[in-house]
């Protein structure tokens, strides 16, 4: 999961076992080490340059942004930074975390950072610090009193999140050939413990920190942090959780092979439609849309962020008919977009970079209101910045790849 030049995607799955409710107490584990050739090389790593926002400033219409300053896909390049900042309402940008980096002999770009997780009642990030060929660092950073802790990541950890009672992290492992994946914790002092769910997607932890939620094949995995038990459920699909609809409900990106779909999946194993199945005759009719990875609702209707063949997404409307329609954003033509959520009557929008788009569109947060079709740029980024992760700063998601 550090940081290299190649090209990655993840797909989540989960669901349609029989119903199957299990509990089990946790195993413990000894922290082991995998040798990796030339992993002793340690580099030399930047030092990030940090500040800190008050809580007022993580309030219900702020985002949280990973901004990458230069142009990352080109070999050889300099000047690059990448940086975590909190954008509040008025569109100012409030750098929390910044740090200049380079690309090694290995292509590697040690001291680079992803955003691997967000807790708003923590005002804490998750961050996967790249130690080049040594692994992974993961950092959590307190945006309010600049406070960090860190763990060396394990080597065979995929995604992350920030345990909410502060002792460490939650973790899943990637599959083997002969099982799938683990899920358990891991504390700052290394030690770890492991529960009897499996995972094989991107899990979501709960909104108020006692539960995680692991999709593994065709089923979801249900984890009760305080009593250390798990129980597994069916559900309609394989189906990614994306974020909280209520407080025992996901929205989820479920497909199989009649096509794909968003959904409200419930935890006792219920599920209802949120929009279209994508199919091929929906994509013989109208648009090319393969899935959808959100949905939000105002006065102009329900808008959905979907997705085409090339990992950038677009806005559309769905109707009960089966019938799906872009929605064009006026100045945007074709660029793609991150629907981060809704303000008022408007919707919010990340003006984003397709990874198939040549042309490098400068990148904005700005409001949509679908009635007037008026835009309204909240903040603008530097030609040779772009968006690597835009999230509501108030709102529970998924872990992140």
């Amino acid at each position: 999961m550090t940081t290299r030049r190649t090209v990655r995607s993840g797909l989540a799955a989960a669901l349609l076992a029989a119903l199957t409710a299990t509990t089990a107490p946790a195993a413990t584990a000894p922290v082991g080490a995998t040798d990796v050739p030339g992993a002793d090389r340690q580099p030399t790593l930047p030092v990030p340059v940090t500040a800190t926002v008050t809580a007022d400033q993580l309030g219900a219409e702020s985002v949280l942004a990973v901004v990458s300053h230069g142009r990352f896909e080109k070999v050889g390049a300099t000047g690059l930074r990448r940086s975590l900042e909190v954008i509040t309402p008025d569109g100012a940008r409030h750098p929390v975390y910044e740090v200049g980096v380079a690309e090694d002999r290995d292509g590697f770009f040690p001291g680079d950072f992803s955003l691997a997780d967000w807790r708003p009642e923590l005002h804490t990030a998750l961050l996967r610090v790249s130690q080049g060929r040594s692994g992974d660092q993961l950092v959590s950073y307190d945006v309010t009193t600049g406070a960090t802790r860190s763990v060396a990541a394990p080597r065979r950890s995929s995604t992350v999140a920030l345990d909410p009672d502060g002792s460490g992290v939650l973790l899943t492992t990637y599959p083997t050939g002969r099982r799938a994946g683990r899920v358990g914790t891991l504390g700052w002092d290394g030690s770890r413990t492991w529960f009897r769910a499996m995972n094989d997607g991107s899990p979501i932890t709960s909104v108020d920190g006692r539960t995680i939620v692991t999709p593994q094949g065709r089923r979801w995995w249900v984890t009760d942090l305080a009593t250390a038990t798990s129980r597994s459920f069916r559900a309609p699909a394989f189906c990614a959780p994306l974020r909280w609809a209520d407080a025992d409900s996901v929205v989820a990106a479920c497909n199989d092979r009649k096509g794909s779909q968003l959904r409200i999946v419930d935890l006792d194993g219920t599920s209802s439609a949120l929009g279209v199945r994508h199919t091929n005759r929906t994509r013989r009719d109208g648009p090319q849309v393969f899935n959808d990875g959100e949905v939000a609702t105002v006065p102009g209707g329900s808008f959905y962020e979907s997705y085409g063949g090339c990992g950038g997404a677009f806005l559309t409307r769905q109707y009960a008919s089966g019938t799906v329609r872009v929605v064009r954003v006026p100045g945007w033509g074709d660029d793609t977009l991150r629907l981060v959520g809704t303000r008022g009557d408007d919707l919010l929008l990340a003006r984003t970079r397709d990874d198939c788009d040549a042309t490098h569109p400068r990148g904005s947060l700005s409001l949509y209101d679908p009635v007037t079709r008026e835009v309204t740029d909240l903040t603008v980024l530097g030609r040779k910045d772009a968006w690597r992760e835009v999230v509501d700063a108030a709102e529970v998601r998924a872990w992140i790849w």
